[in-house]
Parts: C-alpha cells; structure tokens; sequence
C-alpha cells in the first residue's frame, strides 16, 4: 500500500485473507490509493478449525484465518473492499498430501468456486447474485486488462450455464482435475455448472457425464 501510494501506480493484491488486511485496504481505497484486491472461497467459508483433523487439503498459503477474519471476509465483500474472488487453484498429488506436517500447501478451487460462492455470499443473502459475477467475471478482466467478462456482440464466446437451484454435495473423486486435493469435499452446494463455453466451443457439458 505504502509502495502504491509513494508511486501513483496501481497494484493488485492477492490472496488477503485478515481483518486486519481489509481494514488497511479500505482505509487505502477511501485515500484514493489505486489498489485493488482478492480473495478466495476458503478464506470466507473455512476457518482454522479444520486444520485440527490433520487433513493436510486445508493447508494452504496463505493459510486458513480465525472466524473473526472469516467474518471480515464477508463484510469486505459487502461493502465493496474486495474486487475479485479468485481460487489460488494449487493441485497437489495424493501422495504429496498424505502427511500432514511435511503437505506443501495448497489446494484445488476452480471447479468448486461458483458454487461455494454463490451458497456462502448470495444463498445466504449476503450478496446478490450481479454483485458476484463482477466479483469473479467482470471485475478480474478489468484489473488484468483482458478481453474477457462481457457478454455481447464481438466479444470472446466464453459463457457458463449455472443453475443456481440445483443442490449436490461436492465429491472430490467426481471433479475432472487430476488432483483431488480439495478442501470443500463432502460440503452441500446450490449452484451448479451445466454447460463451459470457451471461445465458442462446448469444452463441458453436464448432461453428458
């Protein structure tokens, strides 16, 4: 923020995931400072708890808050602190995951995002639904300056089909990555994907698994 501020340009921050962090961010954005920032689904839906089972898919970098940070993650969202939601997607081996002290971090979120999102932010009523597709469509391709997030003539064919009423219980063995190290297994979800459109070709389709 200091660096940010002193130099006029803009920065990105990634992965906040504090109460502190946010509240610094804020009071940088209410400045006029040209930051922006992210978060990922597990820092506003996990908390460290998860951490005593020892089940080395929590343990990530930056690693699971407290629920007092978990809360803030939410109300930052709200109030329009945080810009994106991204997924810090880190596949990782079974085997690589089987001890607990020696894991590297990381864990796998890209399939599951929407889903965990839409249940925790607008299922909840935290948010509306518009307020997150800026949040993980429209607002990303702006802070990257891509050709992406827009639905309109000319535009890249990129489009996902979401049933925002379906309801499935996420089951890492049935995700199409070749990692399973997923720390939202076994968690009931509203929200599912049926149909990935990239660059005009169908590259998924639900109704066909």
């Amino acid at each position: 923020i200091a660096l940010c501020e002193s130099t006029g340009y803009k920065v990105h921050i990634c992965h906040v995931s504090t109460k502190g962090g946010f509240e610094m961010l804020r009071d940088a954005k209410g400045r006029g400072v040209k930051v922006t920032l992210e978060t990922c689904p597990h820092y506003f839906t996990l908390t460290e708890d998860c951490l005593l089972a020892k089940n080395a898919d929590f343990r990530m970098n930056p690693p699971l808050r407290t629920e007092s940070d978990r809360l803030a993650c939410i109300e930052a969202i709200k109030n329009g602190t945080v810009d994106a939601i991204s997924t810090d997607h880190a596949p990782h081996t079974a085997e690589e995951k089987s001890d607990f002290e020696k894991a590297p971090n990381g864990s796998i979120g890209m399939e599951t995002s929407l889903s965990v999102s839409y249940t925790a932010l607008c299922k909840s009523g935290e948010i509306d639904f518009m307020h997150l597709l800026k949040l993980m469509s429209t607002n990303p391709a702006k802070i990257a300056n891509l050709d992406a997030g827009r639905l309109e003539v000319g535009a890249p064919a990129d489009i996902a089909v979401f049933d925002k009423d379906a309801e499935y219980v996420i089951d890492k063995n049935k995700l199409h990555g070749k990692s399973t190290n997923c720390p939202f297994d076994k968690m009931k979800v509203n929200g599912r994907v049926l149909l990935t459109v990239v660059r005009g070709e169908i590259v998924y389709n639900f109704e066909e698994e």
